[in-house]
């Protein structure tokens, strides 16, 4: 969802990668700086103080955000570090929401577990029919879920609890609403892309030799 905001940030995205550019840091390394940085702020969650957590999330999340034009201005954009920003960015987002754990246990469990798995939704399509890395519509993309961390992180510096509730608590379980809705949908555009792939005869080739659930398991 916010993800297709991607092209009107871009100005301000050049805007924080020019200092990494200048001093030359290889964007990969822009990118890996996002795990540190989310250790910190796990660090800060596990001790309760959810204002610096949130800074330091929001420092990583940056890194996620100027990686590709740091890549753009020092002219060293590759397929790798594509491949590689996106790992980083699923490293960041599983050690925030693990940091929960301490907490809220069960919470932090199921809004890990559901996103992973509406995550691997789009990639298992890979494996049935050639697809690219379009934006698929369903809530709770990697943008969605780790802005919603940091609200939830802030906010909860200033109000612990919402009518007696920790206000962490509402916020991973919206979280974990929003991976099940997204999940769900990312399966139903799935299942569009598949038929349609069918249709026109472009399933991938091992599965036209032997169709049902036993070849693509």
């Amino acid at each position: 969802m916010l993800g297709r905001l991607r092209g009107k940030t871009k100005k301000l995205a050049f805007i924080l990668a020019k200092p990494f550019a200048v001093l030359g840091i290889h964007p990969n390394i822009v990118s890996f700086l996002g795990i540190p940085l989310a250790l910190i702020a796990g660090y800060f969650i596990y001790s309760g103080n959810y204002l610096l957590a949130g800074i330091f999330a929001l420092l990583a999340i940056t890194m996620d955000f100027i990686d590709g034009a740091v890549a753009e201005l020092t002219k060293k954009k590759s397929h790798f570090g594509n491949y590689f920003e996106t790992m980083m960015d699923k490293y960041v987002e599983m050690i925030l929401l693990g940091s929960f754990v301490f907490a809220f246990p069960f919470e932090s469990v199921f809004a890990l577990g559901f996103s992973l798995m509406e995550s691997y939704a789009k990639p298992r399509v890979g494996l049935v029919i050639i697809t690219d890395n379009r934006d698929w519509p369903a809530i709770g993309e990697h943008a969605d879920k780790l802005s919603l961390i940091i609200i939830g992180l802030l906010l909860a510096s200033f109000v612990p609890a919402i009518f007696g509730i920790e206000t962490l608590r509402i916020v991973l379980w919206l979280l974990i609403a929003m991976t099940i809705i997204g999940g769900a949908q990312r399966i139903l555009y799935a299942k569009k892309l598949i038929e349609e792939a069918e249709r026109k005869g472009k399933i991938l080739p091992y599965l036209k030799k032997d169709a049902g659930h036993k070849a693509i398991e």
